[in-house]
């Protein structure tokens, strides 16, 4: 008998997409599995698929498919979540207006029918748990080759970012601190990934370098030229279930973090070792001055930083998806 042949119903093409359906998935495919992933559900999937992933099911028209798929009984249901989007802060306004109530209510009904909900760290499980008792925490991870290829370099000592306008709140944050910096060290540059970004009047702009989201997460991974990579994170209810993903990119490519310490980054970053984390506002300034003017520092964080994220690719943990599938793949094609 062969392996199951499993769907996944992806949300986007993008970030979440990829690291949640279509990376574990290709995995599952490199080693000899049957499967198949979009962001629209073929004919054959509704018949013929072992395993149905739906990520973050709550249209109403895919609502209804949901439902009906469940009820059939065939396939096993999973439904997929990385986001609290029961929690949205205001300031993420596209996504803000886009989860009605009646949406989330359709997307807590599609939980609570489902077989199996996946979800990425367990602050987001307990959100979930009251829906559907069978939460598996499968986190985000990176591929192996990300590990093994060195970063994009610029010239001048850079500092960065990457991420989306849903982050503007973490950034009120950590922007006034951040402008300060670079006006004091103009020899410092800043590259933020993502077009969303939109600098302080008060920043130095010959500094700053904006690049837009790239056509797929691996041309994104290729524009990663940071030395040091920021991540800001407020300490608000929908942060608390986001993953670390951010500072496992910079990781594997040898980047140490500033990141805020805050639920996730707390979690991943060794402080002093691959990162370091910020408590209070005023410290965004004295740990950039500290990896900025310490060569040596910065280099054995970003080394140590780098074999820490080597114990986080998809090659070696794709077990913890197959678990949640109820996948047993033999031994001889499980690495």
């Amino acid at each position: 008998m062969g392996l199951p042949r499993i769907f996944g119903w992806a949300a986007d093409d993008s970030g979440c997409g990829y690291y949640r359906v279509e990376m574990p998935l290709g995995e599952y495919r490199r080693r000899g599995g049957s499967a198949e992933w979009s962001t629209e559900m073929p004919d054959w999937a509704r018949e013929d698929a072992d395993v149905i992933i739906g990520q973050r099911v709550s249209l109403e028209g895919a609502s209804n498919l949901w439902q009906k798929l469940c009820r059939k009984g065939r396939a096993l249901m999973v439904l997929e979540l990385d986001d609290d989007l029961w929690n949205i802060d205001p300031s993420n306004r596209n996504a803000y207006t886009t989860f009605t109530p009646e949406m989330l209510g359709r997307l807590s009904r599609n939980a609570a029918s489902a077989d199996v909900v996946t979800v990425t760290t367990e602050a987001l499980a307990e959100v979930v748990r009251p829906m559907n008792s069978n939460v598996v925490i499968v986190p985000n991870r990176i591929p192996a080759w990300l590990v093994e290829r060195d970063k994009s370099t610029v010239d001048d000592m850079t500092i960065g970012w990457a991420g989306s306008g849903s982050h503007a709140m973490d950034w009120e944050d950590a922007a006034p601190q951040v402008g300060r910096f670079l006006k004091r060290n103009p020899s410092v540059g800043f590259h933020v990934i993502g077009g969303a970004f939109k600098p302080m009047a008060a920043w130095p702009r010959a500094q700053l370098r904006a690049t837009n989201w790239a056509a797929s997460v691996e041309d994104y991974y290729r524009t990663l030229d940071f030395d040091i990579g920021l991540a800001p994170l407020r300490p608000h209810v929908f942060n608390r279930s986001k993953s670390y993903i951010k500072a496992l990119e910079y990781a594997a490519l040898g980047i140490p973090t500033v990141a805020s310490a805050v639920g996730p980054y707390e979690a991943f970053i060794k402080p002093e070792e691959t990162g370091l984390l910020v408590r209070h506002d005023h410290e965004w300034d004295s740990r950039l001055r500290a990896l900025t003017g310490d060569t040596q520092m910065r280099i054995e964080m970003g080394r140590n930083a780098r074999q820490l994220a080597a114990g986080h690719t998809i090659e070696g943990n794709l077990e913890s998806w197959l678990g949640a599938w109820q996948v047993n793949v033999p031994e001889s094609v499980t690495a």
